[in-house]
């Protein structure tokens, strides 16, 4: 079974395809928001408790690598356990995790705990943090998946990627408003907030149509066959092309709050509102592209990521030109909208690659596509910065050339 039944009961409930694409949306979104909340303070956070900007970086790659790697076995396990439980799972780890990591930034802050016990207990907590809430993204998008036709995953992965847009635009807007009251506020928030998701999640969504395989399956095997979809043939260039798509992202991400300060002469409080209010505006790019393109226009796959390569490169030469925080939002404004265009694509050609036993370890490994981005882009992004503020950006503009390759290889596949 491909498509849920609108008329299929739960707990003796009926329910809808339109109800299920909302709880799904909303958990998608709800992530989002502690995502970009989280990479908007960081800058800000790491420098009032005394910490480099590789230091800050480190955060980011450690935890990165984590969720890369827990991503498409989460995937996996969702085969077995069921999409909806694995994604309460995520949701609740990601709650805890919020909460621990909200704790070691305000030990730091007060001074109780500094230097290296400090990074290294940001980086533990971010690390298990992570480790958890790899699974909920992984789970949406093979939920997504079951209930739509291969004429629709597009349109479906587009909606997917609309919902992470919204927790974008609202993550920012919120952090720089509750900083006011203090700079680690935000991140209890989040915690609050997921832990409320997780609970609507458990209650209201319907199970997905996909039948769980089986209750219990051996971790090795797990394992294994998770992680094996990184050597698989059949998405390899596709896991490729979204690498260096969000390694692109991430290299002028983690480092625009540091240029904010250094070259504006921002406070980290003005810093943190300056940038979230930059991502916010971005997300809101990448949802009218969204909207647009790929809901109403209906654009195919590999037109989303020809579309993406360039929009995401003139953004990179505006940044390394650019001397007015204007001009340094409005680049950013096209990087948002070139990651519009390439995240559904890539969710939605991963998945019509596969046969329906495999869409949950497929989603995984497309859901893994911004981790590992994340794992390299903060730390060369931040260590370049150090050297020279434009770097990172030149960089971005180098990575034009394999990213076109590979759009141009796709385009021709389809």
């Amino acid at each position: 079974m491909s498509q849920l039944d609108p008329s299929t009961e739960i707990a003796g409930k009926p329910t809808s395809r339109a109800f299920s694409h909302t709880m799904l949306l909303a958990a998608v979104a709800v992530t989002a928001l502690g995502q970009t909340l989280v990479f908007t303070l960081l800058p800000s956070l790491g420098r009032a408790t005394g910490m480099t900007e590789m230091q800050v970086g480190l955060i980011i790659s450690c935890s990165s690598l984590v969720f890369a790697l827990a991503s498409p076995v989460w995937g996996t396990l969702s085969e077995s356990l069921g999409r909806k439980r694995v994604m309460v799972i995520g949701l609740s780890g990601y709650s805890l995790g919020t909460l621990s990591f909200a704790v070691v930034f305000d030990l730091g802050l007060r001074g109780a705990l500094v230097g290296g016990g400090l990074v290294a207990a940001l980086v533990l907590s971010r690390m298990l943090q992570a480790a958890i809430m790899a699974a909920t993204p992984a789970a949406a998008a093979a939920y997504t998946a079951d209930i739509t036709t291969p004429e629709q995953r597009t349109q479906g992965m587009g909606r997917i990627g609309a919902a992470n847009n919204i927790g974008t635009v609202v993550g920012p807007v919120s952090g720089g408003i509750l900083a006011a009251i203090a700079l680690v506020f935000p991140l209890y928030g989040v915690a609050v907030l997921t832990a409320l998701m997780a609970i609507g999640v458990a209650l209201w969504l319907p199970p997905s149509p996909h039948r769980p395989t089986a209750r219990t399956v051996p971790l090795r095997s797990v394992l294994r066959h998770g992680l094996a979809a990184y050597a698989d043939p059949r998405l390899r260039d596709l896991l490729l092309t979204g690498v260096m798509l969000f390694m692109s992202f991430a290299l002028i991400q983690q480092t625009l709050g540091f240029l904010f300060q250094d070259q504006f002469l921002m406070s980290p409080a003005e810093a943190a509102r300056a940038l979230g209010l930059t991502m916010m505006m971005a997300a809101l790019t990448s949802l009218s592209g969204q909207l647009i393109v790929v809901q109403w226009l209906k654009a195919p796959a590999t037109l989303l990521i020809a579309l993406a390569v360039p929009s995401i490169g003139a953004g990179a030469v505006i940044l390394w030109l650019a001397d007015t925080e204007a001009l340094m939002s409005g680049a950013v404004l096209l990087v948002g909208l070139g990651l519009g265009f390439g995240m559904p694509a890539i969710m939605s050609l991963a998945s019509l690659r596969v046969p329906t036993e495999e869409q949950g370890r497929v989603a995984g490994l497309a859901s893994a596509c911004p981790a590992l981005g994340f794992i390299v882009g903060p730390l060369v992004g931040t260590g370049l910065y150090t050297l020279d503020h434009r770097w990172p950006y030149l960089l971005v503009i180098a990575l034009l050339l394999p990213m076109s390759i590979l759009a141009w290889r796709l385009a021709r596949k389809a």
